[in-house]
């Protein structure tokens, strides 16, 4: 496949991108699929980041794809409900304080090295994914719970895992590519060898053959798979006989690759892009799953933003209808919460995330921001009002995104001065307390990410430091509360009280792009958004 990537370039020369945006129909479905599958074939994908550290735990959002194709989880989240689905667990009970959970273990599944993927490889991976492997400085699962024990009966096919506490995200953390199920080869591996895909030894309808890092991975088929969840389109082996996977960042070249031929399929194109696309006959997909909104989070540890009333202003100095309509297509839409509808227990908050400059300049002239230089930003105490942030390197659509805010802010006196940097040093500048705000938002299994985030005692991304106890309280006791609507109940609390102190300032609902050539029939993604190729096939030979 490395011949393709001279022609990249080239491709880029010719791709034209000046058009109107026409709306694009949002589905987790397919295009117009034939009546009669034809298995074989090979798909080019073509994504718009590079691959990181493929070590299970770690958990790169680029990475995503990839290991959705390699390894089954014990539970599968379907794409369509979003309900918890049985996939090599066949069934599972859970006792009513919600501590012990009792999984019976699919018969037959092997890994593709050949290793039976039973009861005593289940017992492993759980424990390896709650305790890490600290000798080797892996980590434990983020997401897992405290498990004080995990029991398996290898006659009746069950493990049972018991719990510290009760948890409520459990099979929301069970159905994650980052509780993806690997053989003990992988478990045994160095931390450096678990890192590379070539070595993720896993129970799914792909397996990794080869690859050229930064360039490509290379996915085929694995032979004699049958054990797909029972919700998919089909059951047996995969269509395709092989996925290759090209990271190209650059997106113009991503887009004239797929128009050219070089590629089938591809992540992400800027929203000029997709009329174009559709006219030349391929399908755009704009998926948007449940999860967190995406958001500005504002560190309470740089200047100014201690103050509710700046950061109320924020809130009410950015437009976000213009920002969509300006810059977006009807993919796009405003967020209202800093969840997402469909997420559970998601609440409208428009009343507060909403367009109201003269509310914005009420609050700052509230709080002593009256004076204004010549450039009419506003000054106290000989300082102006000047708030950081950097451009997200995860995002494509950004740097246009963050300038048309940084207009509308500065329309009310605020200075927002915009920052670059790379893929390898975005984290640790964005952990810079005097930084003012810092992007956030994803897909997510479960609202148990707000409590990652935002926790005190794990992400504190506002930087409160323990400084707000009330929401430290609701962060941890939606976790534990495993009854639905006393949970629901819990997390409209938690969107109230971030947005009440304008904590977060949410800006649009986060939205995937995907175009698909249209040969390519049955290009499904996941629950997290990413594509799982398992029933996707394609016409040409």
């Amino acid at each position: 496949m490395a011949r393709r990537f001279g022609r990249f370039r080239l491709a880029a020369c010719i791709a034209a991108t000046a058009v109107v945006v026409a709306s694009c129909t949002q589905t987790h479905g397919a295009t117009e699929t034939a009546s009669q599958v034809k298995p074989g074939g090979d798909l080019v994908y073509l994504d718009a980041e590079v691959t990181a550290s493929m070590q299970i735990q770690v958990s790169y959002w680029q990475n995503s794809l990839v290991k959705d194709q390699l390894l089954d989880r014990l539970v599968y989240q379907d794409p369509e409900t979003f309900e918890f689905e049985p996939w090599i667990a066949q069934s599972w009970t859970v006792d009513d304080p919600g501590t012990t959970y009792q999984f019976v273990i699919r018969d037959g599944v092997t890994y593709s090295d050949g290793t039976p993927l039973d009861v005593a490889s289940v017992k492993r991976n759980i424990e390896w994914l709650a305790e890490g492997d600290k000798p080797k400085g892996i980590p434990r699962n983020a997401w897992f719970p405290k498990v004080t024990a995990v029991d398996t009966d290898a006659a009746a096919r069950t493990v049972t895992v018991h719990l510290a506490e009760p948890n409520a995200p459990f099979l929301a953390a069970l159905s994650m590519n980052t509780a993806g199920l690997v053989a003990d080869a992988t478990i045994d591996a160095s931390k450096e060898d678990q890192s590379v895909v070539t070595n993720l030894i896993g129970s799914g309808p792909f397996v990794a053959e080869s690859e050229i890092p930064n360039k490509e991975i290379r996915l085929v088929k694995r032979r004699g798979y049958d054990w797909a969840p029972a919700t998919a389109k089909h059951q047996g082996e995969a269509y395709l006989d092989s996925v290759t996977v090209v990271p190209i960042e650059e997106d113009s070249i991503r887009v004239g690759a797929l128009r050219s031929g070089e590629g089938d399929a591809l992540r992400y194109t800027q929203p000029p892009d997709e009329a174009l696309l559709r006219k030349e006959g391929f399908t755009v997909l704009g998926l948007r799953t449940p999860g967190l909104a995406n958001v500005l989070d504002v560190r309470q540890t740089a200047d100014f933003v201690d103050d509710v009333n700046v950061r109320k202003a924020l809130m009410y100095g950015i437009d976000r209808d213009q920002i969509v309509s300006t810059l977006y297509s009807d993919n796009w839409k405003p967020a209202n919460s800093i969840i997402t509808e469909g997420a559970l227990g998601w609440k409208d908050r428009s009343d507060e995330v909403r367009f109201d400059p003269d509310e914005a300049n009420r609050r700052l002239d509230a709080s002593g921001w009256t004076a204004r230089d010549a450039d009419g930003i506003r000054q106290k105490d000989g300082r102006p009002l000047e708030l950081s942030l950097y451009i997200d390197v995860y995002d494509h659509t950004s740097k246009p995104l963050y300038e048309l805010v940084q207009r509308q802010l500065r329309a009310v006196g605020i200075s927002l001065q915009l920052r670059q940097t790379d893929f390898a040093n975005y984290p640790k500048a964005t952990a810079d307390p005097k930084l003012s705000l810092r992007r956030n938002g994803w897909p997510t299994a479960d609202t148990f990410r707000l409590t990652q985030n935002y926790d005190s005692d794990q992400g504190d991304l506002f930087q409160l430091e323990g400084n707000d106890p009330y929401l430290d309280g609701l962060l941890r006791s939606q976790v534990t509360e495993t009854d639905r609507n006393k949970r629901i109940a819990l997390i409209e609390q938690i969107q109230d009280h971030v947005i009440d102190n304008a904590y977060t300032i949410p800006l649009l609902l986060d939205t995937q792009i995907f175009a698909v050539a249209p040969h390519i029939h049955d290009f499904r993604n996941a629950a997290n958004s990413v594509p799982w190729f398992y029933d996707t096939w394609t016409e040409r030979k």
